[in-house]
């Protein structure tokens, strides 16, 4: 009989078959006759099973094992090849000391927020992950966060379980074979871009698709206290700020003064390009409308945004109309050029106050997703996540 591995032998998905072939085996040495064919398939069912189960296993171990591997540096190195090779478009290591080294020299200047969206067999011998990673490099004192998204392609012996190679492929680029010239001119990109973004409370989104020039985001619910706009108001109107600052800091029935968020959004309605509404973000702890205070202007409603996705554009500056406008056609062009529905309107989102110089300030135009599906992934027998 064939020798299973160790970790492996008592798995239940594969213990029948075992048994058959024992029994098999069995037979043939007490001279019972057993058809040569017939012990050949179930050796050959047998295998394929218990090669089936340790590809399984490895997507559950390859789960929690990112999720150490970020937050603490350190990985199940007996998982591992002694000469595993890591490549992404600008990184390259063929053993498993670099692979190591690596985890912890991004850990010392980087803080990592890593998400795992899915974990699936995807071939034979292969494993594909899809996750998304934003890393804020502290030592300099603007702190550029460098948003990556893509999947990583595992290599595994189905005998063993051993990961072989581990191979990484960004959203944002064309080539990302090592050593990718549009990969460094991404990163480089990233860590010169200087738009400041306050540090107060603002909507919880996880980038679930960074390209080269938008990304595309799932935006947890938040609430807002919203106002009307007047008539006419251009998309970079700034009509009705001075109305929900009034209700933030006093003007409503508990004389409650709020903490200021981030960012002024505004909805902008596209055959003219019209501001209709704008929105203030409330704190996380009025999560339910109804923990508001009332507002004294009857023009203030309070509202909650649903989950939802969104595409968004970034670009500096202090907003004019005409730049608004720009960044919206661009961006919905680029959403129908790569296969996605952008859905009617759109969003101004303004994060700094008045004072923050021009070139340093973030501005964003989002536009909604329709029929947006997530995880996209063409990898077969998914891990479910915690």
């Amino acid at each position: 009989m064939r020798v299973i591995a160790a970790s492996y032998d008592e798995a239940p998905e594969v213990e029948a078959l075992v048994l058959n072939v024992q029994q098999t085996e069995i037979s043939s040495a007490e001279g019972v006759d057993v058809d040569a064919e017939a012990q050949a398939a179930i050796l050959q069912k047998a295998e394929l099973q218990r090669q089936e189960f340790i590809m399984d296993d490895t997507c559950r171990f390859l789960a929690t094992d990112l999720k150490m591997l970020f937050e603490k540096g350190e990985i199940t190195e007996s998982r591992y090849s002694p000469d595993i090779t890591f490549e992404d478009p600008i990184t390259k290591y063929t053993n498993r000391e670099g692979y190591i080294f690596n985890i912890r020299l991004l850990r010392t200047f980087f803080n990592i927020q890593f998400d795992l969206f899915n974990v699936a067999v995807s071939g034979p011998d292969t494993v594909t992950a899809t996750w998304s990673m934003e890393m804020l490099f502290w030592l300099v004192p603007w702190k550029p966060t460098l948003t990556f998204t893509g999947r990583t392609v595992y290599r595994v012996d189905p005998q063993t379980g051993l990961i072989l190679s581990h191979t990484d492929y960004w959203d944002a680029l064309q080539r990302n074979s090592f050593l990718s010239l549009e990969g460094l001119q991404h990163v480089l990109r990233q860590f010169l871009q200087l738009q400041v973004t306050p540090g107060i409370e603002t909507p919880k989104y996880t980038v679930l698709k960074r390209f080269k020039e938008y990304e595309i985001r799932a935006y947890e619910p938040y609430t807002v206290a919203e106002t009307a706009m007047g008539s006419g108001a251009g998309p970079a109107s700034g009509a009705g700020f001075s109305d929900l600052a009034r209700y933030l800091f006093g003007g409503n029935t508990a004389q409650l003064a709020m903490e200021m968020t981030t960012p002024v959004f505004q909805n902008i309605e596209p055959s003219s390009n019209s501001s209709t509404a704008m929105q203030f973000v409330m704190e996380k702890r009025y999560a339910d409308v109804a923990a508001l205070p009332a507002p004294s202007d009857p023009r203030i409603a309070r509202k909650r945004e649903e989950a939802r996705y969104a595409a968004a554009i970034r670009f500096a500056g202090w907003p004019l109309d005409f730049e608004v406008v720009s960044n919206e056609r661009q961006l919905r062009d680029m959403l129908i050029r790569d296969g996605y529905k952008p859905a009617v309107g759109y969003q101004l989102a303004r994060y700094n106050d008045p004072s923050t110089p021009p070139a340093i300030r973030r501005n964003e135009v989002l536009i909604r997703l329709d029929n947006f599906a997530w995880p996209v992934s063409e990898a077969t027998s998914p891990t479910k996540l915690p």
